[in-house]
């Protein structure tokens, strides 16, 4: 099968997301010690970890933008993005959640805490896990895309949860101005969130038109 321009522009992001990563991994700098005691080099996750959960976030805003326009314009394209961005921002954060837990793990000790953070993102995650289960069950086609727009607008509301959970409530979990990292860091996570968010966004909109033409 040949590869259309957007193919090739995937595939190249996609090993750019690659040599970034391998390069963060291999030379990207890490504190020389950490107040709770853990292991400094386990920050090294910070350059996988922050871009996904960020990417997260995106997808799942992107969809409660599209279900309130499909609800009020009843356009076909608003719904399909919704539903791929859902598929997509499920994908980013199972990822968010395990690449989590690995950070956590050497961190604190522990791959799970029930930090406020933790919680949240769970429950963010699930929610829209909902989503997928509530459509699926619905057999009207035109019912399933109103139903589970009105569904991702209300499920919204677990997404400023997880984000200000570490703000709110005392937690683990300390927003990106108060990580002890630094400004050669800062460089090199700026680059990876650039690139996984570009190629997030070539997917989604390959994804996207194949879900048009189906």
């Amino acid at each position: 099968m040949k590869l259309g321009k957007l193919g090739y522009l995937i595939l190249v992001f996609i090993l750019l997301d690659v040599s970034s990563l391998a390069y963060a991994i291999a030379y990207g700098g890490y504190p020389p010690s950490l107040p709770s005691g853990g292991d400094p080099t386990s920050y090294k996750i910070l350059y996988i970890h922050v871009p996904i959960a960020w990417v997260m976030y995106f997808s799942f805003t992107l969809t409660m933008l599209s279900s309130l326009l499909y609800l009020f314009k009843g356009a076909l394209k608003y719904d399909v993005l919704a539903l791929k961005s859902v598929y997509l921002g499920i994908v980013y954060g199972v990822s968010a959640i395990v690449s989590g837990m690995l950070w956590a793990n050497a961190v604190w000790g522990e791959p799970w805490n029930w930090d406020p953070r933790e919680t949240s993102t769970l429950m963010l995650l699930l929610a829209y896990l909902g989503y997928v289960a509530l459509r699926s069950s619905i057999s009207d086609l035109d019912r399933a895309r109103v139903i589970s727009a009105a569904y991702a607008v209300a499920a919204f509301v677990t997404l400023p949860l997880s984000y200000f959970s570490a703000i709110v409530f005392r937690s683990l979990h300390e927003q990106l101005p108060k990580q002890p990292i630094t400004s050669a860091m800062l460089s090199v996570l700026g680059f990876r969130v650039i690139v996984v968010f570009i190629l997030y966004l070539l997917i989604l909109y390959a994804y996207f038109n194949r879900g048009r033409m189906g």
